[in-house]
């Protein structure tokens, strides 16, 4: 039965994250320009279309040029996301010298990313790191004036579907509990409360479009949930404080990049840099990519990476993507796995094309769909189709947890990661129609098509109380997450979007 985020799953897996928040933005921008036009807001539409044109054209140029200074392939969206945030955060310029200035801050906020850079990977976000340099220098001031009552219908609707596709939305949650909380216990300390003297200092920070736009940069996030709660929190509280010390005051973009650099401790101290070693077909779609890594990898197995891979006449996928970790903890190589079908995206046709020996990066190491440390829990992996990949590194690391796999494929040769799988000690299930012998006389064969209740009810020992992971297609995931919850277990999920 298909839900509504089985459509949203669906919707939002078309393109990537950096591709929709250029286009929450620009929903956004093309609101207020509608808003200025009749009146609403305070602005003339005509100087925000200025001021559009100004900060995306020269944080785009500007991001190109500092790439050629530093030698480093650019990311074009990532500049068009900084140059559209400043556009809403800072107020239109009204004359040559405010405009000036304003294309001084998207200028700053680039070379915050190749400066400001430990090993290639920037640390503060460029757009919060330059509203606070230009403020403290007092070369320009954001004025915020994206926190308007009538901008909030529809920044919430974009903030929303930018945090369900990154799944952060109880990260927002938390971030939002503790700011409005502070909120509140400012307002009583002011004197008496009333609902609309509380609704009004609500709505005049900007805290929505923060939390859906700003606050959830991957790059400059901690890569497990605990530590970006801590790292909201934090955020939060400094936000709503009334911290000032000479020119110097506390602003949400000084609160962004107080938090920046406290998750930075947690995050991966540099790109990576892999060069492919070898390329493996595993079925008739399916590819392992092997690349060896410039140190030995630091990730916890069910951990992903970003991989960038620039190339020309990218599509709506863009340029970067994340994969499941193939690997041992500690090892100078690492693989990927993904399908590769006869219509494939602009990215994959280029990995595809890459050859041995040539280099690719990786510009994050995150994700929480990790083992729990008591190794005396039974485990319960349930795949389907390329959704195997973050167990190879599960079972490679299993040490001694009785480990069963429920493996959903739509033939015998659509099975990934068949080699590796017979190396451990594990109860493998293939559920498959297909009545082809399977790879291994130990595995156990159901034939059927979707996973149903009654066969991961036959599969899933409630008397052992399992840990259950799913990983694979979201329309699987969602689907199988249902069945398992009315069995009377929860689940930690994986979902491989447009795979």
């Amino acid at each position: 039965m298909s839900t509504i985020t089985d459509y949203l799953d669906q919707l939002l897996g078309k393109i990537t994250m950096y591709r929709q928040l250029v286009y929450a933005l620009l929903t956004i921008a093309t609101m207020a320009f509608i808003l200025m036009l009749t009146g609403y807001l305070p602005y003339s539409p005509v100087l925000f279309l200025v001021s559009l044109v100004l900060f995306v054209g020269v944080s785009y140029g500007s991001n190109r040029l500092f790439g050629w200074l530093f030698g480093v392939q650019p990311h074009g969206e990532s500049a068009i996301i900084t140059g559209l945030i400043l556009a809403l955060l800072f107020s239109p310029p009204t004359t040559l010298l405010i405009g000036f200035k304003l294309a001084l801050v998207a200028a700053i906020a680039m070379a915050s990313k190749y400066i400001i850079a430990i090993r290639s990977r920037h640390i503060f976000n460029p757009a919060a790191i330059a509203i606070v340099i230009a403020s403290v220098s007092k070369l320009a001031f954001a004025t915020w004036w994206i926190a308007t009552p009538a901008l909030l219908p529809v920044t919430l609707i974009v903030a929303f579907l930018v945090l369900y596709k990154t799944k952060r939305i109880q990260m927002a949650l938390v971030f939002l509990v503790v700011a409005t909380t502070g909120i509140a216990l400012q307002t009583i300390a002011q004197g008496s409360i009333t609902p609309q003297m509380f609704a009004s200092a609500l709505t005049s920070w900007p805290l929505i479009f923060f939390a859906g736009i700003m606050l959830c940069e991957p790059l400059t996030l901690p890569p497990r949930r605990y530590q970006q709660f801590v790292v909201v929190g934090l955020v939060a509280t400094l936000l709503v404080s009334s911290f000032h010390y000479g020119p110097i005051s506390m602003t949400p973009a000084l609160a962004l990049i107080v938090g920046n650099a406290v998750a930075w401790l947690w995050t991966t101290r540099g790109v990576i840099k892999l060069r492919l070693a070898s390329k493996n077909q595993m079925s008739s779609t399916l590819y392992d990519f092997t690349f060896d890594s410039n140190s030995k990898m630091k990730f916890t197995p069910g951990q992903y990476l970003e991989l960038t891979l620039p190339h020309r006449h990218s599509d709506s996928r863009g340029t970067r993507r994340v994969f499941s970790i193939v690997g041992s903890v500690g090892s100078d190589q690492v693989s990927i796995g993904t399908r590769i079908p006869d219509r494939s995206s602009s990215f994959k046709r280029a990995l595809m094309a890459l050859k041995n020996g040539q280099t690719v990066y990786a510009t994050r190491v995150a994700g929480d769909f990790v083992l729990p440390k008591d190794e005396s829990i039974p485990i319960v992996l349930i795949a389907g189709g390329i959704g195997i990949t973050p167990y190879i590194s599960h079972i490679v690391a299993g040490g001694k947890r009785h480990i069963t796999l429920i493996y959903a494929a739509g033939s015998v040769s659509d099975l990934a990661y068949v080699h590796e799988l017979k190396k451990y000690d594990i109860d493998v299930t293939v559920v498959t129609t297909d009545t082809a012998p399977l790879p291994d006389k130990s595995w156990r064969h159901v034939a059927a098509g979707p996973l149903t209740k009654d066969i991961l009810n036959d599969l899933i020992h409630k008397e052992e109380n399992p840990a259950v992971y799913i990983s694979g297609p979201p329309g699987m995931v969602n689907a199988t997450k249902r069945i398992v919850k009315e069995l009377g277990f929860s689940a930690k999920t994986d979902h491989f979007t447009g795979y």
